[in-house]
């Protein structure tokens, strides 16, 4: 039966090919015959879509997304894995128009190698309202950087503030890309908690952690760590430190003053030049007491 049943399919496709009109009475007789063979029919119009013109293949489309289930996706992540870009098109178009499937279930096309990550990733946009921000995470870590922003992307337009205590959990993960990630979509929320977890990030081993910690409590609301913060005048990386510099004149906080002389005195040049440089930007008569209280036990 499934001999015939395919037989019948690719004789009712090639009748609608052939067919220069869809909207004619005998195309529309076709279509509902396709319809009505079963899922069965499915990668044989995905097939038919390689060939199609743009009338043909809206009406392809149309049909795909009439089968598109959880039982039925097996079928479209052999279209999403055609070498074919018409093919690949039309089935991410058929998957994204229809809503008769869990799109949390599209996340296991990660694991595909062959699948068009492109075109996943654009299916998956469509259907965001929809999708576990933990599933999208818990995905996340897997993936290449590519995709791995394309994830958070997605996460970032449906955030709320709900989710804020389980981001705030990941950050303390291994993986830097994540990290960045993830300061990155708690950003959009003012919280005290928050700037804790950005602080605890200065003291990551890996230098693009520590600058988009900078970077992230740059331009927080709230106490911050101002002594925390001027550590980073003495980072090993002087990427980190000049960013560290920006930072500090920007949040010009009260308390810099008392926490720069550590900086001031260390051994290295560049290190003396960046506190130097703060003291330049924020320095006034008040500060210079407070410098002044700082160094009084010292003997130079």
């Amino acid at each position: 039966m499934a001999i015939l049943g395919g037989f019948r399919a690719d004789q009712l496709i090639g009748q609608l090919t052939n067919e220069a009109d869809t909207n004619s009475r005998s195309a529309q007789k076709t279509i509902e015959r396709l319809k009505n063979i079963g899922p069965k029919v499915i990668p044989r119009v995905i097939d038919a879509l390689a060939m199609s013109d743009k009338s043909h293949t809206m009406v392809f489309v149309d049909i795909l997304a009439s089968y598109v289930s959880d039982k039925t996706l097996k079928f479209y992540k052999e279209g999403l894995a055609d070498g074919g870009e018409r093919v690949v098109a039309g089935t991410a178009w058929a998957l994204s128009s229809s809503n008769n499937f869990n799109a949390n279930n599209l996340l296991e096309f990660f694991d595909d190698k062959e699948v068009s990550k492109p075109a996943l990733v654009e299916v998956l946009k469509v259907h965001k309202k929809d999708l576990s921000v933990h599933e999208l995470l818990r995905r996340a870590y897997e993936l290449e950087p590519k995709e791995k922003a394309a994830l958070f992307a997605i996460i970032e337009e449906t955030l709320s503030i709900e989710m804020v205590p389980d981001l705030i959990n990941r950050m303390g993960g291994k993986d830097p890309a994540v990290k960045i990630h993830l300061m990155q979509l708690l950003t959009k929320f003012q919280r005290d908690d928050i700037n804790r977890a950005f602080e605890m990030q200065l003291g990551d081993t890996n230098k693009m952690v520590r600058s988009a910690a900078l970077s992230a409590l740059a331009g927080r609301k709230g106490p911050v760590n101002i002594e925390k913060i001027t550590k980073l005048l003495l980072d090993p990386d002087l990427e980190v430190q000049g960013k560290a510099v920006d930072v500090i004149v920007k949040m010009n906080h009260p308390d810099t003053i008392k926490y720069l002389v550590p900086a001031l005195k260390d051994e290295s040049e560049y290190t003396r030049r960046s506190a130097v440089e703060v003291l330049n930007e924020i320095c006034n008569p008040e500060s210079v007491k407070d410098l002044l209280a700082a160094i009084k036990d010292d003997d130079w």
